[in-house]
């Protein structure tokens, strides 16, 4: 039981270093990222201490494996490698945490 513990997270070790390899936008985890930028200047004291500690780390390294792993990768070989796609790469447009006030550039 000990070696099929120690082979899983060998795997799921180097699933995620393949995946990191095919750089992207990072969908995923940025809009969790601008949803919490949202929140977070809504209600600082709530979301500075209390969500971002229990919640919003957890939901963040999740996306982030879902981004690294899947997401990026179909980003990479699928929508911008120059074979299959188009070879422009793609972005990620963060939205303004603050809206009627100007991002900073």
């Amino acid at each position: 039981m000990k070696k099929l513990g120690i082979v899983a997270l060998l795997g799921v070790v180097l699933v995620s270093g393949a995946g990191i390899g095919c750089g992207g936008p990072q969908y995923a985890s940025n809009s969790v990222s601008d949803w919490y930028a949202q929140q977070y200047h809504q209600s600082p004291w709530l979301f500075g201490n209390v969500i971002s500690y229990a919640i919003y780390s957890f939901v963040y390294g999740i996306t982030w494996m879902v981004d690294s792993v899947a997401l990026n990768t179909y980003h990479f070989w699928i929508k911008d490698a120059q074979p299959l796609g188009d070879g422009k790469g793609s972005t990620f447009d963060h939205k303004n945490p603050t809206p009627g006030k100007k991002a900073m550039q």
